[in-house]
């Protein structure tokens, strides 16, 4: 029975696996501390082409003011419960940031969102911001050249069972 019940659990989650794939880009701001993070996600094809169709009402390839401001409610902000993905610890405690200058534009028909982290207040402390979902089924994925950061940083892979996701230490 033992055996049974474990062939079940490992079956199912063998069914798991990413439904969006999230090229994750980030440029850190500041000399000698991190004062700001611009986060830009880029879409795999297929959520993009969903994302483009759903939320480019005019069809025109460009997203106006209001089309900006549809997704943002619809989709980003319910992101809010899951930290947007991103995961910030400030001297070893974990934090919440409100994500800040949102933006989402079309880059050879993928769909792709930007938006800013105020890291300003947390002056000279170790900083480790994590990119992962751990619960919607979406693989973000950060390397080392989608970094730009003048101030000296690690990438470190965070594995789980249920997910995967990259660390940036700085």
């Amino acid at each position: 029975m033992k055996l049974f019940v474990l062939f079940l659990f490992l079956q199912f989650n063998l069914w798991a696996h990413p439904h969006s794939f999230i090229d994750v880009f980030v440029t850190v701001f500041g000399e000698k501390n991190v004062q700001r993070l611009d986060v830009v996600w880029l879409f795999d094809d297929m959520t993009s082409a969903s994302f483009l169709c759903d939320f480019d009402a005019n069809k025109n390839g460009e997203f106006e003011k209001n089309e900006i401001t549809d997704f943002k409610k619809n989709v980003f902000d319910g992101l809010k419960r899951y930290a947007y993905y991103t995961h910030i610890t400030i001297a070893g405690k974990k934090v919440k940031t409100e994500p800040y200058d949102f933006d989402i534009h079309q880059e050879n028909k993928r769909f792709s969102l930007r938006f800013s982290i105020n890291l300003l207040p947390y002056a000279g402390q170790k900083k480790v911001i994590g990119f992962w979902d751990e619960e919607l089924y979406c693989a973000l994925s950060l390397e080392k050249e989608h970094i730009a950061s003048s101030i000296k940083y690690s990438l470190k892979e965070v594995s789980n069972v249920y997910y995967y996701g990259y660390a940036l230490e700085l």
